[in-house]
C-alpha cells in the first residue's frame, strides 16, 4: 500500500516536470534588420526601412522581451500565456481578425457594409475605436499588445494578402488569423476605396 503511494506520487511529479509550461508567443515586426537570441528573450534592432519579422517563445517563468537599438535598451512585458505583436517598426500597425465566415472563405460585402468598413477604418486611423472587443487594433511604433490567448493564432504582416481560402476544422471553424497594414498602407487603400465608391 504504502509503495503504491510512493509511486503513484513520484508519478504525479514526474508528469508536472515533464509537461509542457504555459507557453507566450511573441511576434516581432521590425523596421531593419532584427537578430533574436532565444537564451536571452532579446531582440538586437538595426534600424532601416526593410520589413522584418521574427517569433520569440517564452516560458510561464519568462516576463518580459527586451529590444536592443542605438537608442538604448527598452523592455516589454509578457505577463501570461497568449499571442502578443510587438511592433518596433517606425509606423503604426493597424489590424483586424479575418472573417472568414462558415465556409473558410473571406466573406463578401454589401455597399452598406463597405460604408460602415470606410468609417471604421477612418477612426481606427485616427486611434479611435481600437477595441479588444472587436478584434480591432491600433498598435503605435515600440508598445507591445497581446492579441489572443489562443496559441495557433496567425498574423499576417502589412506586405502579405489574406488567403482567398482557408481549411477549416471538424467543427467547421476557420482559424483566428489577424491582419495587420502600416498606418500608410491604410491611408493609401481608404483612398482608393473612397475613389472608387464615387464611381
Amino acid at each position: 500500500m504504502k509503495c503504491t503511494l510512493f509511486c503513484t506520487m513520484i508519478a504525479m511529479v514526474c508528469f508536472a516536470a515533464c509537461s509542457p509550461g504555459v507557453e507566450k508567443k511573441v511576434k516581432v515586426m521590425a523596421s531593419g534588420k532584427i537578430k533574436v537570441d532565444e537564451a536571452t528573450k532579446t531582440v538586437t534592432l538595426e534600424p532601416g526601412t526593410q520589413h522584418n519579422e521574427a517569433e520569440l517563445t517564452l516560458s510561464e517563468k519568462d516576463k518580459a522581451v527586451t529590444v536592443k537599438s542605438p537608442d538604448g535598451d527598452q523592455s516589454y512585458e509578457v505577463p501570461d500565456a497568449g499571442v502578443y505583436l510587438l511592433n518596433i517598426k517606425t509606423d503604426t500597425l493597424i489590424g483586424h481578425l479575418v472573417n472568414f465566415g462558415n465556409g473558410g472563405r473571406a466573406t463578401s460585402i454589401t455597399t452598406e457594409q463597405l460604408e460602415h468598413i470606410i468609417d471604421s477604418t477612418q477612426q481606427l486611423i485616427n486611434g479611435q475605436n481600437a477595441s479588444d472587443a472587436n478584434k480591432t487594433y491600433f498598435i503605435v511604433p515600440k508598445t507591445i499588445k497581446k492579441l489572443t490567448t489562443n496559441q495557433n493564432a496567425q498574423l499576417i504582416n502589412p506586405y502579405s494578402t489574406i488567403p482567398g481560402s482557408v481549411s477549416v476544422d471538424k467543427d467547421g471553424k476557420a482559424p483566428e488569423m489577424y491582419k495587420f497594414s502600416t498606418a500608410k498602407q491604410e491611408r493609401q487603400d481608404l483612398s482608393e476605396l473612397v475613389e472608387r465608391m464615387k464611381k
